[in-house]
């Protein structure tokens, strides 16, 4: 290997041939960059740590075998050191045969050896900082991961688990000695696996990036059959030299998925009678009609006004009104099917959506049915109240929006009113142009 060659400045002398060999064989990897960054030479060590010869390494850039997420630092750190003696030492990531290693790098500025030429000394620090880690060293911190309440586990890039805390133990019932070595999916429930393997592909591609891939999924809880819902956050780690994969910490979200559900469940039922709302039952209604749309199939729609529930709260009080609204959502729900929905729409108005009937009798059988309920008398207090329910309906035709075929039901219903109450009408176009009661 040629030794550094000496500046071609008039009285430069040549570089003492002792001392380059010395360069030569100094167990710390050295090299020198030129002023844009090209290696112009380098040690026998450093032809060890990038694996390959200083032929094949001059004129190649040496930020070039830095990590994407040190450069900026680097860069920095070499525009710095034109205006000082020797640099400050800095850690950064370098690229070589064997991964990534975690190296010290001191610069100092050599312009006797050509313009803005700087000699770099690098240690390589990967070893004993994975010692460390691994040993007393750092015990604080391992007392401290091993004990938190979060859990947390290091993943190796094809998904296998390397290690994890005391928490898989405390908040699953898992030996980690079990755990390590296995696929990260051995503890998820099966159903979640794919939504995992997605979040792990996704952090994999985000190396350069900081921000933790988040996912929810079912952990298993060992010796139980029962899944507990984590939140999973999957920072990418896998060029660092002292880790090597990938960092998933978790946390229980059993009592934030419940309150999210019951947040949702209020949002969208009616809390007297446990029914859906106006706002769910518009939804199910418009999905209903696309899906109508899709397969040419009719759906109908209900529309119910309780009778008598005005009569009941004046005499017998509001208390009686609430269990006449009870009874008749328990009416509805016990006559529909599963594919249906019920819902209450507000005030003593109900509606429900039938879907997949084979011929449009069934929906005259199950008007039959709630009419036979509801006629059926009920005890509040000492008088028995007979609260019977007038009910319109209407098909869906091709074009028709909600609110249109919630307007003809509607129409309907009043038609039935109008007639005596305590009966149904299916929608004609007539009524489209007939006057509604007060």
């Amino acid at each position: 290997m040629p030794g550094p060659r000496a500046h071609q400045d008039e009285g430069a002398e040549p570089c003492d041939p002792d001392l380059t060999r010395m360069l030569r064989e100094l167990p710390d990897p050295v090299v020198v960059i030129d002023a844009t960054g090209d290696i112009t030479w380098g040690n026998r060590t450093a032809e060890r740590l990038f694996g390959r010869t200083l032929h094949d390494t001059l004129g190649v850039s040496g930020l070039d075998f830095v990590h994407p997420e040190d450069l900026h630092f680097v860069v920095l750190s070499l525009d710095s050191i034109q205006r000082k003696e020797v640099g400050a030492p800095i850690e950064i990531r370098l690229r070589t045969p064997f991964g990534w290693r975690l190296v010290e790098l001191v610069g100092s500025p050599i312009p006797w050896f050509g313009n803005g030429c700087v000699l770099l000394s690098l240690r390589d620090l990967t070893e004993r900082r994975r010692f460390e880690l691994a040993y007393d060293q750092d015990a604080r911190f391992r007392a401290v991961v091993q004990n938190a309440a979060v859990l947390t586990m290091l993943v190796a890039p094809d998904g296998t688990v390397m290690s994890c805390s005391g928490a898989l133990t405390r908040m699953l019932g898992h030996d980690p000695e079990l755990v390590e070595g296995k696929p990260l999916t051995y503890l998820v429930d099966s159903r979640d696996r794919p939504e995992l393997l997605t979040a792990l592909e996704q952090a994999a591609r985000g190396a350069e990036s900081a921000t933790p891939v988040t996912v929810t999924v079912h952990l298993t809880h060992f010796g139980k059959p029962l899944s507990v819902p984590f939140e999973l956050a999957i920072v990418n780690l896998v060029d660092d030299p002292t880790v090597g994969g990938f960092i998933v910490s978790g946390h229980d979200v059993a009592d934030r998925k419940r309150l999210e559900e019951e947040l949702s469940f209020q949002a969208f039922h009616d809390s007297l009678t446990g029914l859906g709302n106006r706002a769910l039952f518009l939804n199910r209604l418009d999905h209903a009609l696309e899906r109508s749309a899709r397969t040419g199939e009719q759906i109908a729609a209900l529309f119910l006004d309780m009778d008598g529930l005005k009569d009941a709260n004046d005499r017998l009080g509001h208390s009686a009104g609430d269990t006449l609204l009870q009874s008749m959502a328990g009416v509805l729900v016990g006559s529909i099917r599963k594919s249906d929905t019920a819902a209450r729409l507000g005030g003593d108005e109900f509606a429900v959506i039938v879907e997949d009937f084979a011929h449009p009798g069934e929906v005259f059988a199950l008007a039959e049915r709630i009419l036979d309920e509801c006629r059926r008398p009920m005890v509040i207090g000492t008088e028995a109240v007979s609260a019977t329910v007038s009910i319109g309906f209407s098909f869906s035709k091709p074009g028709i929006s909600v609110d249109e075929l919630m307007s003809n039901a509607d129409r309907a219903m009043y038609t039935a009113k109008d007639r005596g109450k305590d009966r149904y009408e299916q929608f004609e176009e007539w009524m489209q142009s007939a006057s509604e009661p007060v």
